[in-house]
């Protein structure tokens, strides 16, 4: 029994992990006006940030199509008996519901297609990366689906993710942020410490000043963990890395417990939504590996 995983590329799973994990991926759509783009496929990061700052209309992003993910069900189904495909979380994004919609199309086209199955990963970015990169991995010793899904299904709930932002504007322009949540903050000149409850983004605190802001994310995130004395943390930043230096460096100071830090860049589907100043934290409860984040 042969098991075969996939997610989109709002995990930010670097290119040698997918290749040495064998996990593929669908582009989210991201759109500068008229011109459209695929993530990872024929726009760079670099070349984001190009049209981020410059193009006349703000970007925006939709879900993976429906044509690729029935596509990625056909290679992936003439390889494998089953596929688990890990996507964003429902709670924020409509991709859950497309590769729903490619799953039927692909049931009813394909003949003696594989089992596929959808898995709501109730995050973004990396954790949705590493729920793909563990999935994988067990999918090499040889487990089958059903064994992969009982393991995500407990596994998601030891993780734990908190960011911040500069600018609120993005989030409420993407309907990520409500209304009320998005004024009380903004008139109050506070920065949001946004994390995620059930799959949603919810603002459990704010701050004033980035910094504190940045400390209370982390104090959040190891508090939802019951401070495990093990934790493995990742932490993301947009296009200021002096943001993911002054957590790691609070981190360092701070805590009294045993960790693995990594430090990583989102992509461009997170900030779409997010803006560039934004800067989080996903622990992990500490295991035997830490997946670094850029190929050193």
């Amino acid at each position: 029994m042969t098991v075969k995983i996939m997610t989109d590329s709002a995990a930010d799973i670097p290119e040698y992990l997918l290749e040495e994990y064998d996990i593929s991926t669908v582009p989210t759509v991201i759109r500068f006006g008229d011109d459209v783009y695929y993530e990872n496929k024929d726009i760079t990061l670099e070349r984001y940030y190009e049209l981020f700052h410059t193009h006349p209309v703000p970007p925006q992003t939709a879900n993976p199509t429906l044509a690729d993910d029935f596509e990625l069900y056909k290679k992936l189904g003439e390889e494998a008996d089953e596929v688990i495909n890990i996507v964003i979380s429902s709670g924020i994004s409509g991709s859950f519901n497309t590769s729903n919609a490619a799953l039927k199309m692909y049931e009813k086209r394909v003949k003696d297609s594989a089992k596929v199955y959808v898995f709501d990963s109730h995050f973004a970015t990396m954790g949705i990366g590493l729920q793909a990169l563990k999935a994988a991995e067990m999918a090499k010793e040889g487990y089958n689906a059903t064994e992969i899904l009982a393991m995500l299904e407990e596994y998601r709930e030891k993780l734990a993710v908190a960011f911040t932002v500069d600018n609120l504007e993005y989030l409420h322009r993407g309907g990520r942020l409500s209304k009320s949540k998005f004024w009380i903050a903004k008139l109050a000149d506070l920065h949001p410490v946004i994390t995620f409850i059930d799959g949603k983004m919810e603002v459990e605190k704010t701050s004033r000043g980035y910094d504190n802001a940045m400390e209370k994310a982390f104090d959040l995130s190891w508090e939802k963990l019951n401070k495990t004395r093990k934790f493995n943390a990742y932490i993301c930043y947009g296009e200021n890395k002096d943001h993911a230096l002054y957590m790691r460096d609070y981190i360092q100071d701070k805590i009294d417990a045993e960790y693995n830090i990594e430090i990583y860049q989102v992509g461009a589907t997170i900030i779409t939504h997010t803006g560039p100043e934004v800067s989080g934290i996903l622990l992990d409860t500490y295991n035997e590996k830490l997946y670094k984040a850029s190929n050193k």
